[in-house]
């Protein structure tokens, strides 16, 4: 455990301690530990531990719907079943390789602005606004059909 004297710096002051940090490796501990219990369950075969565990705030928050369901399925499933619960495996894993720090984005995020602004609007005469089309032709690759060549958007 660490102490005040821990985070004292030369010069007599106090380091800043992020408790971020401290918060997510918390969290990583107890969903392991949640994950080693469910894990042990299924093996087990034992539904209401399985059920016990799941009922938790943390492990319904945390653990994702189709680990829950495998959980779930295996610990009902009888002894003499070889299948194996892969995705709370990987899930396990998973936790184990995630590191202490909190997340931080590696990219700029002033890629993700969006400009709201709308464009400005040209008056047209009847409202609505025009979208060039090819040039008409008849169906037969013929002469090209009298008409405009322009259709306009909009209700009628």
């Amino acid at each position: 455990m660490s102490t005040a004297d821990d985070h004292t710096r030369d010069d007599g002051g106090t380091q800043t301690v992020d408790l971020a940090r401290y918060r997510a490796k918390r969290m990583r501990h107890r969903l392991m530990l949640i994950a080693e219990r469910l894990l042990r369950a299924v093996e087990q075969r034992d539904a209401e531990r399985v059920w016990v565990l799941l009922d938790d705030p943390e492990a319904y928050r945390c653990i994702p719907a189709d680990v829950r369901e495998e959980a779930l399925m295996l610990a009902q499933s009888p002894r003499t079943s070889l299948r194996a619960p892969v995705r709370l495996y990987r899930f396990h894993y998973l936790l184990g390789r995630l590191g202490d720090e909190p997340y931080h984005p590696s990219f700029d995020e002033s890629q993700l602005a969006f400009e709201f602004t709308p464009p400005p609007a040209t008056q047209q005469s009847g409202g609505g606004r025009e979208l060039p089309f090819r040039e008409r032709r008849a169906p037969g690759g013929g002469p090209r059909r009298p008409g405009r060549d322009r259709r306009r958007s909009g209700s009628r």
